[in-house]
């Protein structure tokens, strides 16, 4: 179980035998000890200089605050079962104290990522539109017909020649030239009245799909979170019959939270699921429509944010059992890395580029048409 706690107890090892090996490496130990506790502060200064800086780097004090505590009980490990666990436990709140500081650099690591997925997704979108933009305006730059108007104005090509008879091959050569527009219109009518045939019972049964999945994972979710919150309960009441009441409390209700933790993972997938289905909901009605295009965007930045809540609020609960540790009977201190609500929301983006994508060359080829 020791390498929970790497690499942080080790350097708290090494600085405790320097701090004892005499009055120099007391004074080394203090030095690397303040450099190490402030390394986060330092990279949030460097982030800052250079305008990186951004929400997610507020958790680097914290991380500072973390490194800073967290090595002073591990310079001093006998102080751990005192001010860190209600009752002799042998120092297995160390446990705890790795955790927060594992966490909050991990957790600060994932916001930084999706923050600049979501920066990268906004100048992909920027140049999109500048590009777009561009071959509006382009196409109509230097065919100036107002000046090959003026310039057949005054040579008079006409003049003189028999107007009638230069009439006729002009008449002969568009005799259809009336009905064009009509016939475009009704193509593009049928074009777009046309644009949804074969797709419609997909989607819907796919939205049928997407419905009960979510519906059959929100009653899962509740009675299995239901069934796992009593059966915590019961084992926390059995164990601990001779404890104080005022710790049985505090224990109690950090379990209750503990459980709601463990249900936000799920309802973020509950939540981007019923997003989805809205999603399909609009494509289905019109593929490129407004609707369809705001139900995409918010579903990209539903799925970033809701990785975020996730990934901020168990890292604050940990903070929060650490701080109330010593009176805690149970803890549960977790790592979070979610791979796999990663991988859906890197799923839901190139969905979303690709959709922007296929809307943009849709608008292009109107613009031909």
């Amino acid at each position: 179980m020791d390498y929970m706690t790497f690499p942080w107890e080790q350097v708290g090892l090494l600085l405790r035998r320097l701090s004892l090996s005499g009055g120099i490496g007391n004074a080394a130990a203090w030095i690397l000890f303040l450099a190490i506790g402030a390394l986060p502060l330092l990279a949030a200064a460097v982030l800052l200089r250079r305008r990186r800086a951004c929400g997610a780097d507020f958790l680097l004090a914290a991380l500072s605050a973390a490194l800073f505590i967290g090595l002073w009980f591990f310079v001093n490990p006998s102080y751990i079962d005192r001010y860190l666990s209600p009752m002799p436990a042998g120092g297995i709140a160390k446990f705890a104290l790795a955790s927060v500081i594992d966490s909050l650099l991990l957790t600060w690591f994932l916001l930084r990522f999706l923050l600049r997925m979501e920066e990268g997704h906004r100048n992909q979108a920027h140049s999109r539109e500048g590009q777009h933009s561009a071959e509006k305006v382009h196409p109509m730059e230097g065919a100036h017909p107002m000046e090959g108007a003026h310039s057949t104005e005054g040579a008079h090509p006409m003049e003189g020649a028999y107007p009638m008879e230069g009439a006729h091959p002009m008449e002969e050569a568009h005799p259809m030239e009336g009905a064009h527009p009509m016939e475009g219109a009704h193509s593009m009518e049928e074009a777009h009245s046309g644009e949804n045939i074969g797709h419609g019972k997909p989607l819907s049964g796919l939205r049928i799909l997407l419905g009960l999945y979510a519906l059959v994972l929100a009653i899962g979710l509740i009675v299995q979170g239901g069934a796992e919150f009593r059966a915590a309960l019961t084992a926390l009441e059995e164990s601990n019959s001779g404890s104080a009441p005022f710790l049985l409390e505090i224990s109690t209700l950090f379990l209750a939270l503990q459980a709601v933790m463990g249900l936000l993972p799920s309802a973020a997938k509950i939540a981007l699921l019923l997003m989805m289905s809205v999603f399909l909901h609009h494509y289905a009605a019109a593929p490129f429509g407004p609707a369809a295009c705001r139900a995409m965007e918010r579903l990209r930045i539903a799925s970033g944010r809701l990785l975020a809540v996730v990934l901020v609020a168990n890292v604050g609960f940990n903070v929060l059992q650490l701080a109330f540790s010593r009176f805690l009977l149970s803890v549960n201190h977790q790592i979070l890395f979610p791979l796999s609500e990663i991988i859906v929301i890197l799923g839901i983006r190139t969905l979303s580029t690709l959709y922007l994508e296929s809307k943009r060359l849709k608008e292009d080829n109107d613009m031909f048409i």
